[in-house]
């Protein structure tokens, strides 16, 4: 089980912004489109079933298993003040029990699952699985049994079990990999207490270590219930016979409520911060943005920007650019991070990112980077739409995002009607001075070519 999101990485979920060239009309980019509309379909039927589960069919007899996913508005900033980690060690009293007949990990290897996992956002928490066409039952019978047995189970045992798999998490994932501690700081910099975010998803150990069995029942009780879910099956499957398995099992739990939505503190001012970092070699800063609710357009901007970013500065000059957003319930996170090969100052290295920003937003862009860039989104959307976990993801992330009843292929083909004046004015608009630069100095700096010649 991991807890998910936040590293920077698939230009999907990168973010960086660029200015195109002026009366670039997206009717004009989109009469080159290569894709069309039924390469991007999947046929699904979406309905709410009376305990407020949000349930997504999306049958294929092409296939030869089925995935199962069911996500909760359930992540990181559903924690209490106080308690970071809990939604994250939440996930993991659930994934699987302690006893064999709550081993759910166990029993979907015995029935040759080949995907088993779940995971834990910023704001959601997910548990997935992707059985043999003829495991439907099983499958959906073991998301209702996790829901409605493992809860009551939890005692300080458990929790303390589970604990301890959590903290050699966050050893693996943060304290030994680079930049890894530098990212905890950002998190507690940009969401200082007591937004709910500031210690990440895996939590602050000395939060974590006040976690009680009393804790993960109550959040189980508020947050992991139907009224706040979506169940999304995908795959090898008779709809009706779907229906009738799911209304037996999930079905039957009882409702809860839909969680509000989120009230956190308005971000602080801009603020530069410093760590040394202790693995990597090279140094890098990080300018990162707390951004307000975003609509359609500027969500499908910043994505599209992303690509123009990469396309013109990512590994010019032996230098390293990242950037990603994320976008949760009451806001969004933006990060642009720049790591330079060799030794240099941290001055330097914040005003070559500051330059990059500035250049892109202000500089006209070739139509045909425009146009790659809008090409790059299709391809990471067919290759997603390629698996079942990927259909599942998607028809989730839709359902989640707009709640509507807008096609698959509409919602991830909606970016080419962006004129180019968008990415640009959507840049200006929300990229200004940053929330917080951090500059990570490496404790053994690479040194410069000129000193190693």
């Amino acid at each position: 089980m991991r807890a998910r999101g936040r590293r920077l990485g698939g230009v999907l979920a990168a973010v960086a912004l660029a200015a195109a060239a002026p009366g670039a009309r997206a009717d004009v980019l989109e009469q080159r489109r290569k894709t069309t509309p039924a390469q991007l379909a999947v046929a699904a039927t979406r309905t709410v079933l009376g305990n407020g589960l949000v349930v997504i069919l999306a049958p294929d007899p092409a296939a030869s298993g089925v995935a199962v996913w069911m996500t909760f508005r359930a992540g990181a900033l559903r924690q209490p003040p106080g308690k970071s980690g809990l939604a994250h060690l939440v996930e993991h009293v659930l994934a699987t029990g302690p006893t064999p007949d709550t081993d759910y990990a166990g029993m979907h290897e015995l029935r040759r699952a080949r995907h088993f996992n779940a995971q834990t956002g910023l704001d959601t928490m997910d548990f997935e699985a992707v059985v043999p066409a003829e495991e439907l039952p099983f499958a959906l019978w073991a998301m209702a049994d996790r829901l409605g047995t493992l809860a009551a189970r939890v005692d300080a045992r458990e929790v303390e079990r589970n604990r301890r798999v959590v903290v050699q998490e966050r050893a693996i994932r943060d304290v030994d990999a680079p930049y890894g501690l530098v990212d905890e700081q950002l998190f507690r910099r940009l969401y200082a207490a007591p937004h709910p975010l500031h210690g990440g998803v895996i939590g602050s150990p000395e939060e974590l270590a006040s976690v009680t069995a009393d804790d993960v029942r109550r959040f189980v009780s508020e947050y992991v219930v139907p009224a706040n879910g979506v169940l999304v099956v995908a795959g090898r499957f008779d709809p009706a016979v779907a229906q009738g398995l799911v209304a037996s099992t999930v079905g039957r739990l009882p409702a809860g409520r839909r969680a509000p939505h989120a009230a956190l503190p308005p971000p602080a001012r801009e603020y530069i911060d410093a760590r040394e970092e202790p693995l990597a070699r090279r140094p890098r800063v990080t300018l990162a943005w707390r951004l307000p609710p975003g609509g359609r357009e500027d969500d499908a901007a910043l994505r599209l920007g992303a690509q123009l970013f990469t396309f013109l500065v990512d590994g010019a000059f032996g230098m390293e650019l990242g950037a990603g957003f994320e976008e949760y319930d009451g806001e969004g996170l933006f990060e642009v991070q720049l790591t330079i090969p060799y030794d240099e100052p941290m001055e330097v290295v914040h005003r070559d990112a500051q330059g990059f920003l500035r250049m892109l937003t202000h500089r006209e862009m070739p139509l045909d980077f425009l146009f790659a860039a809008h090409l790059a989104l299709d391809r990471f959307a067919l290759a997603e739409l390629s698996t079942l976990e990927g259909r599942a993801r998607a028809l989730t992330r839709r359902e989640l995002r707009i709640e509507s009843s807008t096609d698959l292929a509409s919602y991830l083909a909606w970016h080419w009607q962006l004129e180019a004046s968008a990415v640009r004015d959507t840049a200006r608009r929300l990229l200004r001075e940053p929330n917080l630069v951090l500059h990570a100095r490496p404790k053994r700096p690479k040194r410069a070519r000129a000193e190693r010649e």
